[in-house]
């Protein structure tokens, strides 16, 4: 029995960061309130402290999650791009019609950056790890050229072009508009990618 309750206690948890991750990318950290969560999650409102000592701790779970969920769709992108073709798996897997439509499964960066900003510490720090091993990523797979330091600096500068650009592109009330953002911002993330041989010095 004492096992049964600790698997359904972590089973109640991992559902309530889940509905959280989702939710908090939707609707916004600030406008979900706990009973909102529980709720969604089947449990009652009381139980919540149980889990979380603070919301604030389920807030850095939740957006460490949501940040987590778009490395491992986008490690998935590149593992199975054709050789040579890992950037554009990135670009086009993160710029695309279903990234834009479906906020509440999409990059936590991209929906929720102000108020993670405005988060305590521990949120920041969380989501900023997995942010980091995004940026990583694409790192690996920009064309050959430059140094550590150099490949950091411009894939930080093509994941601002994704994020902005899918920001963008769902501010717009226009489907073809916004289609034409997305395209703008894959050739505009590419373009930025492959200027590495040609920038390295000057970031030096």
């Amino acid at each position: 029995m004492a096992r049964y309750s600790k698997d359904y206690k972590a089973a109640s948890r991992a559902m309530i960061v889940h509905q959280a991750a989702e939710r908090f990318r939707r609707d916004g950290i600030a406008a979900v309130g706990v009973r909102q969560l529980m709720a969604a999650a089947g449990l009652t409102h009381g139980g919540f402290y149980s889990h979380f000592p603070t919301r604030e701790e389920l807030v850095a779970e939740a957006v460490e999650q949501a940040a987590l969920s778009t490395l491992k769709y986008l490690e998935e992108a590149v593992a199975n791009a054709s050789k040579g073709d890992a950037l554009k798996a990135i670009v086009l897997t993160y710029l695309n019609t279903r990234h834009l439509e479906h906020v509440d499964r999409g990059c936590a960066a991209a929906a929720l950056a102000p108020e993670i900003a405005r988060a305590d510490v521990s949120a920041r720090m969380r989501f900023m790890a997995q942010n980091d091993a995004i940026i990583g990523l694409i790192a690996d797979s920009l064309p050959a050229g430059g140094d550590n330091e150099q490949r950091q600096k411009i894939a930080t500068g093509v994941f601002a072009v994704l994020m902005g650009t899918l920001q963008l592109a769902r501010i717009t009330d226009s489907d073809s508009a916004a289609q034409q953002i997305l395209m703008a911002g894959q050739q505009s993330a590419l373009i930025v990618a492959n200027s590495l041989g040609h920038l390295a010095t000057d970031l030096g």
